[in-house]
């Protein structure tokens, strides 16, 4: 594989005086309001650094990384990114970069037709082949054992469509407004509307399905849809429905400021990191997310 840097900037991490728990969190009030939303809400304790790299067959992918590996103290996990219908990853680099500065090394396809699962899972390769190499930036940098893989949109259903394709490699999925299936349809990416549609019913992986209430939403991924996949998830899954002023395009750039950052990023460090104060927000009757009253509507098993 060959990468060429075209693009490199570095942003420097907030939370200044915070305290790190297990996970990589900034420590919070513990008598707070839904403190772990707020508390992961806030960025990570390391600078990120974003470039754009091309692969051996020409397809060309972003990557927004902990600036310095050194620092984290542990194997950077990877995530696989998938972008909704249209879009680039330039569209969601407050979210990209949010999940680099607690420890992530985030790849995102610049394709605007992700809904295979194809491309997401070529961006995970590239990360295996240069973590494998023997030299460069992220030899042996990268913890390839804990994998996980998400997207908005048609890139939500790509991201489960990864984790389907290959079960042993992700070990945790989130999607954003995972469409109706009648919204499966032929693009240059999925040669067939099957190729495109998506099976949660099927997933080996847990997953965390986010939706909103707004007036797009309604028309494509309702919160009906959305809990409907939750209930035909087999294992463990979260259900998220923002009740806050929010719609289809809320993890773009474009969207209200943090409603999807703080429980996005607790979810992956539960799951990849094993951070004991972000699982809270997931499991049990005490659930945070579950009575979260911005989140009502939301559920776990």
């Amino acid at each position: 594989m060959r990468m060429s840097t075209i693009t490199a900037s570095v942003s420097a991490a907030l939370g200044v005086g915070a305290s790190i728990v297990a996970g990589g969190a900034p420590d919070a009030a513990a008598d707070g309001a839904n403190t772990i939303e707020s508390s992961y809400s806030a960025a990570g304790p390391y600078a990120t650094t974003t470039s754009t790299v091309v692969d051996e067959q020409g397809r060309g992918f972003t990557i927004v990384r902990p600036a310095d590996y050194s620092a984290l103290g542990f194997p950077s996990p990877i995530l696989s990114w998938g972008n909704g219908t249209a879009s680039t990853p330039r569209e969601y680099t407050r979210l990209l970069g949010q999940l680099a500065s607690y420890g992530f090394t985030v790849v995102a396809s610049e394709l605007s037709n992700t809904g295979s699962g194809v491309e997401i899972d070529a961006g995970t390769d590239y990360l295996v082949a240069q973590n494998a190499a023997g030299a460069g930036e992220l030899s042996g940098r990268l913890d390839t054992a804990r994998i996980g893989v998400f997207g908005h949109s048609q890139g939500a259903a790509g991201a489960v469509n990864a984790a389907l394709h290959d079960p042993d490699r992700y070990a945790a999925v989130l999607t954003f407004s995972l469409p109706d299936q009648a919204w499966s349809r032929p693009n240059s990416d999925c040669p067939t509307a099957a190729a495109c549609s998506t099976h949660p019913d099927q997933l080996r992986a847990p997953i965390f399905l986010i939706g909103t209430r707004g007036a797009f939403d309604a028309a494509i991924a309702s919160p009906r849809t959305e809990t409907a996949y939750y209930d035909s998830v087999p294992g463990h899954a979260a259900l998220g429905i923002v009740a806050k002023d929010t719609d289809h395009a809320m993890p773009t750039d474009k969207s209200r400021p943090d409603a999807d950052l703080g429980y996005t990023t607790a979810w992956f460090l539960a799951e990849l990191r094993g951070d004991q104060r972000a699982t809270a927000a997931f499991t049990g009757d005490d659930a945070e997310l579950v009575h979260n009253t911005d989140w009502s509507g939301s559920a776990v098993k």
